[in-house]
């Protein structure tokens, strides 16, 4: 199976706004950001994380590097309480160049924390065994060349009272696997969606699952076929009560692992054929690249969880098959934001898996782990059953 990217990003870009006043006596005029939302607590492999971004913008005629970043509690109730080593060691230079990104560079290629001028770029965090509700973020930079220009810019962070939507897997079967699912290095953490006055990354929390063979490969047989993959087909399964506001039919699909698309990728393509369900609470969810022809519901129509919403497919910007799904906040799949979910059980595999180039050559699956609301995280194996 290849090991690239099943969904690619739309493009990492940012459209900031017209005017940005910086503050007036600072010698280095830099724009600290905060990513849009307010971050959710969420569970992932048995830890409390979070997930946020810092969008920064030099506006200087000096090249200024970014020396570190701090993390500390903010209130009373969080300074009683003992840190992780996560939240008390500052993250320096080198351990930012796996955060940080140009706008407009490789996103998953480690990077230099480094702006020069007119440059703007992200750094992108995903902390766990978290336990601050308030926090500060205190960023250390300087002119390159300067460090009589070193100056702290602190930006103050709450959780959101709000907590990850309970959902049902929209799968059931053993060996599903996430080639890109929640991780800081995850292709969809990446992705970044400016158009016109909208700012957002809406696959934050974004999951490809395939369906792994004995082998540890996602196909047995002719690899440019389809049907040769274990998931191609499978039952895409409505993840809670919810209403269709919206669905893309009629989508040729690609062939696995082609030079090029079945068509041409653009906003209405990217997705492939697909469903968008309001699960209400202000909770979106997205299923992509399904087969043509096998979506079994329309707009407006109200469906209940675990109900048949369409077949799993390789339509869109997909290089095989798998579903992609994410939750976010908007009832279009790339204008809205990702929020974190929790899946209401599944069971947990330990595994290990030998590669050799793309392809796994040696495959074995150990210890299984009932697991509860939890979100299914990057590289995670597991078994969707029905309701114990």
């Amino acid at each position: 199976m290849r090991r690239r990217a099943l969904l690619a990003a739309v493009g990492l870009a940012i459209a900031l706004p017209s005017v940005v006043a910086a503050q007036p006596g600072l010698p280095l005029k830099l724009l600290m950001l905060p990513s849009p939302g307010t971050p959710e607590v969420f569970s992932g492999d048995g830890k409390t994380q979070v997930a946020y971004e810092f969008f920064l913008a030099n506006f200087t005629d000096q090249t200024i590097q970014i020396d570190s970043l701090a993390i500390a509690a903010a209130d009373a109730k969080s300074k009683d309480q003992p840190v992780s080593s996560d939240q008390a060691n500052p993250v320096n230079f080198e351990q930012l160049k796996r955060l940080f990104t140009l706008i407009g560079a490789n996103p998953l290629k480690p990077q230099a924390p480094v702006l020069k001028p007119s440059e703007a770029g992200v750094i992108f965090l995903l902390r766990d065994n978290w336990n601050l509700q308030k926090w500060t973020n205190e960023l250390t930079a300087e002119a390159q060349g300067k460090p009589q220009t070193r100056q702290k810019l602190v930006v103050d962070m709450e959780l959101s009272p709000n907590r990850p939507a309970v959902i049902e897997a929209p799968l059931r079967g053993k060996n599903w696997w996430t080639p890109n699912g929640p991780a800081n290095d995850s292709v969809h953490r990446r992705v970044i969606v400016a158009l016109a006055n909208h700012l957002g990354l809406p696959e934050r929390f974004a999951v490809d699952w395939v369906q792994l063979g004995a082998d540890g490969n996602s196909f047995s047989g002719n690899q440019s076929d389809n049907r040769s993959y274990h998931c191609y087909g499978a039952e895409v399964l409505a993840v809670a009560d919810g209403k269709v506001v919206g669905v893309k039919d009629g989508i040729r699909e690609n062939v696995p692992n082609a030079r090029e698309m079945a068509v041409p990728i653009t906003l209405e393509t990217i997705g492939g054929n697909y469903l968008m369900e309001d699960i209400g609470g202000g909770r979106y969810a997205f299923y992509a690249h399904l087969i043509p022809g096998t979506i079994g519901v329309k707009v407006g129509d109200s469906v209940r969880a675990g109900a048949r919403l369409a077949k799993l497919g390789n339509s869109g910007n997909s290089t095989e098959p798998h579903l992609h799904f994410h939750l976010c906040d908007g009832p279009n799949p790339l204008l809205c934001n990702g929020l974190p979910f929790a899946i209401d059980h599944f069971t947990r595999y330990d595994y290990q898996m030998e590669m050799k180039g793309e392809f796994a050559v040696k495959f074995a699956v150990g210890a299984s782990h009932q697991v509860t609301e939890e979100i299914f995280m990057n590289r995670d194996l597991g078994e969707f059953t029905t309701a114990p």
